[in-house]
């Protein structure tokens, strides 16, 4: 049932006013009166009403300023304004001031009966939008919760599997025959598919829910990366005899990223290759050097398959969108891969674009930060600061660094020894904070804490590195500390100290 619209006039003239609430009394909706802009809010503030209809030229508090106050104390009133025929004002001012519509005087009943039933229909229409957006808002929370839910209870028995089936393909209950590995070949092929899907859900659970994606930055070699996402799908790359040419240069500067979700990267996208590209095929990753700023590098990962369709090319990277681009009409996978792998890639503030090669199959190119310490600005310490700022908590950068006792000069670790730092860092440190380790001889630490907790932290480190030996016999551990504004430093101040700490050799 429709509720019943209840309008307030204004007017200072009582003929006018009485005129116009019989006429809304006659088309059906309840009523009632003020005689000016002070009335009608005392009015206002004691009765619900869903549409005001006001005069402009009103002794003491005029339309404009009646309108303006409304607007900002009642949102979701709408407001017809009464407007004498040449006054001085425009259309735009009566809209400015807050008016959804507005009638010219002398009018008809007509005339008041149709403005009246466009107003209330807009209303209502709006109304019926706005729950049915709030609906889908719920339905999507619902969806985004039960996949998380979902995904998050599959893991546990598919973890179990996988284990059970590799320790029977090892031979740990007792020899296998050549059918018997087979089958339990496939079934862990399967397992892994699953497996890889649940990660999907999860990070689109994760998206979805408005928390994006968490990144752990630290300096790593792509080589290294795309070792690890290859091996990952090796079983499938021999399974279409496809080849996956590696042609990064090792010598290439270090990215500056997350190491896990850009091995998810490359695992989407030579999952799309292998997808769609025909047996003995070809899938190359390649670098296209840096970026003209030299703070990214530009990396392509192509393929000899079919090559988008013109119409698939703009909507790649859409959520769920699997297109027409079938080696034999049939789509599958979830739509979600490049549209994760776009999340990831804008992480950490690069692009990522489609585009087909000249003679056949498809080149995915996306950029990534190189290591160094314009992108730790601009990756860590910036958006750490601003979160700070916003929040009014401190700020705080700690350099650790290693020193050998006996030359007193600075000393790389090897990296078994810097592997342990980090993890012992990672104890003594928050899920919040940042561990940035610097070429074997430093690491940093960004933290939402004060100078003197900043301090404190230093002062473990060097106990727990020394002492729990994690670093070689001889080692020193000195460090360095820079807090922002809390401490009486301006933002200029800090920033410039934080890249001196970062620079000084």
């Amino acid at each position: 049932m429709v509720e019943k619209e209840r309008i307030l006039v204004v007017d200072d003239e009582e003929i006018m006013r009485d005129t116009v609430a019989e006429i809304v009394n006659q088309i059906g909706y309840e009523r009632a009166t003020a005689r000016n802009g002070h009335e009608a809010l005392e009015v206002l503030k004691k009765e619900p009403f869903n549409i005001l209809i006001t005069d402009i030229k009103m002794p003491g508090m005029d339309g404009f300023e009646l309108m303006k106050v409304v607007r900002t104390e009642f949102p979701n009133i709408y407001i017809i304004c009464m407007t004498a025929h040449g006054g001085s004002y425009s259309y735009n001012d009566v809209v400015a001031s807050g008016a959804t519509d507005y009638i010219t005087k002398p009018f008809t009943v007509d005339e008041l009966r149709a403005k009246l039933h466009r107003v209330t229909r807009e209303k209502r229409l709006i109304e019926d939008l706005t729950r049915k957006s709030a609906e889908l808002e719920r339905l999507d929370k619902l969806k985004s919760t039960f996949i998380s839910s979902v995904s998050h209870e599959l893991r546990t028995p598919l973890t179990v599997i996988k284990e059970f089936i590799s320790l029977i393909l090892e031979g740990h209950a007792g020899t296998l025959t050549e059918d018997q590995k087979e089958y339990l070949g496939i079934a862990n092929k399967n397992v892994l598919r699953l497996t890889n899907l649940i990660e999907t859900l999860l990070d689109f659970s994760r998206i979805e829910s408005g928390k994006g994606l968490k990144l752990k930055f630290e300096p790593l070699s792509l080589t290294e990366v795309i070792e690890e996402a290859s091996m990952t799908l090796s079983q499938q790359l021999q399974a279409k005899r496809i080849t996956l040419e590696n042609r990064i240069d090792p010598d290439l500067p270090l990215a500056f990223g997350d190491r896990n979700r850009l091995v998810e990267v490359f695992i989407n996208l030579i999952s799309n290759g292998i997808k769609f590209t025909p047996p003995e095929g070809k899938i190359t990753i390649d670098s296209k050097g840096l970026t003209e700023k030299r703070d990214y590098l530009k990396v392509v990962v192509t393929d000899t398959g079919v090559g988008f369709s013109p119409e698939d090319l703009p909507r790649i990277f859409d959520r769920f969108y699997q297109g027409q681009r079938t080696l034999a009409g049939i789509i599958t996978g979830t739509g979600l891969g490049l549209a994760i792998t776009k999340e990831i890639i804008e992480g950490h503030q690069g692009y990522v674009e489609a585009e087909n090669r000249s003679d056949c199959g498809a080149s995915l190119l996306f950029t990534l930060p190189v290591f160094g310490t314009d992108t730790i600005f601009n990756l860590i310490l910036n958006p750490m600061l601003e979160e700070a700022k916003r929040d009014e908590m401190p700020f705080s950068m700690i350099r650790v660094e290693f020193w050998d006792h006996r030359s007193k000069r600075e000393m790389m670790l090897n990296n078994a020894s810097m592997e342990g730092v980090k993890y012992a860092l990672q104890k003594m440190t928050r899920s919040v904070d940042a561990i940035i380790p610097f070429q074997n001889h430093r690491v940093y630490i960004f933290s939402f804490i004060d100078k003197k907790m900043a301090k404190e932290i230093g002062a473990r480190v060097q106990v727990k590195l020394t002492k729990g030996g994690y670093i070689p016999k001889g080692t020193e551990v000195q460090f360095r500390t820079c807090t922002s504004l809390q401490e009486g430093l301006s933002t200029d101040e800090f920033m410039k100290g934080c890249r001196l700490i970062l620079t000084e050799n």
